[in-house]
């Protein structure tokens, strides 16, 4: 049976088609934070467990010149520099969102004792496997029992995790887990302007939420330009290879299976514009415009 005849198969079966119209429709009430595809997707790329953008010391290099094992020193580079704020004031490290857990092990190398959170099962799967000495937990951190862990952790770190939380719930959330003198290490982007985007804080309404909830800003680097070759990189492979690719495959549907092309045909602008929708967003200059990516040390003074 070719391709063409197995999917329409599906489309010609009552049952078959019953069960594509249920998944399709019931495809947002999915909680994706807990077994995200495209996480999953970038750790099989990249080496090195991390999941975030990376630190260029040369912000100059052109996204052409880029290698993968450029873009994993980039990483291996920004987890460094995370590591080289901690103060070293108590050994229990809580990692909020540790993506793929490559932040632990060189935590432990320093001598801290970290613990794991992450809500994605592909996460919790593979941490647990190669780090099985290391406490995880299975959870979005608002969703974590303040009481039960109480005052437990001398450091909070958030590597490109805190444009997820929802500000008034987590802000006095590390307020609780925390010491007394506590240290809260992040690297993040925020929103600037007034443009439409969706994802990342405004900047001055994260400000403004830190001094209600008990956190002061101690220390602020804006290392956007060391992120955006990263961001450049992406952007390159997705309009030279991706888009190429893409057009060939409708083609060659086109060509070789014109009934389905046919059944297809209205859906695939709507595809192609998705596409190029999320390739605007690693649009270096775009994202240059509207976000400032901050590295940044918080002291905690407590509940006001």
């Amino acid at each position: 049976m070719g391709i063409v005849s197995k999917i329409a198969k599906r489309f010609i079966n009552p049952a078959s088609l019953f069960r594509i119209v249920s998944l399709q429709r019931n495809r947002k009430k999915i909680d994706r934070t807990r077994d995200d595809a495209q996480l999953k997707l970038y750790s099989q790329i990249l080496k090195g467990d991390f999941l975030h953008y990376g630190f260029f010391d040369d912000p100059t290099i052109k996204a052409e010149d880029i290698s993968l094992n450029q873009i994993y020193n980039a990483q291996l580079r920004y987890a460094e520099l995370l590591v080289e704020k901690l103060n070293g004031n108590g050994k229990a490290v809580l990692d909020i969102g540790c993506g793929m857990g490559g932040l632990l092990p060189l935590l432990e190398s320093k001598g801290y004792a970290p613990t794991a959170l992450t809500p994605d099962n592909t996460q919790v799967h593979y941490i647990s496997q190669k780090y099985p000495h290391i406490p995880l937990l299975h959870c979005k951190f608002e969703d974590l029992e303040g009481a039960k862990y109480k005052g437990k952790f001398d450091t909070l770190i958030t590597s490109e995790s805190l444009q997820y939380l929802k500000l008034d719930l987590a802000l006095p959330l590390l307020n609780e887990v925390s010491t007394p003198n506590a240290q809260w290490v992040a690297c993040d982007y925020f929103r600037v302007g007034d443009k439409a985007e969706k994802s990342g804080h405004y900047w001055e309404v994260f400000l403004e939420k830190l001094k209600v909830f008990g956190w002061e800003l101690e220390f602020e680097q804006d290392i956007t330009p060391n992120i955006l070759p990263t961001i450049a990189y992406v952007y390159l492979w997705g309009n030279t290879i991706g888009m190429p690719l893409y057009n060939f495959a409708v083609e060659k549907l086109q060509v070789k299976a014109p009934g389905f092309y046919y059944a297809l045909q209205d859906a695939l602008p709507e595809v192609k514009h998705k596409i190029e929708k999320n390739l605007l967003t690693v649009n270096p200059e775009v994202f240059a415009q509207n976000k400032r990516y901050k590295l940044m040390v918080f002291k905690k003074t407590g509940l006001k």
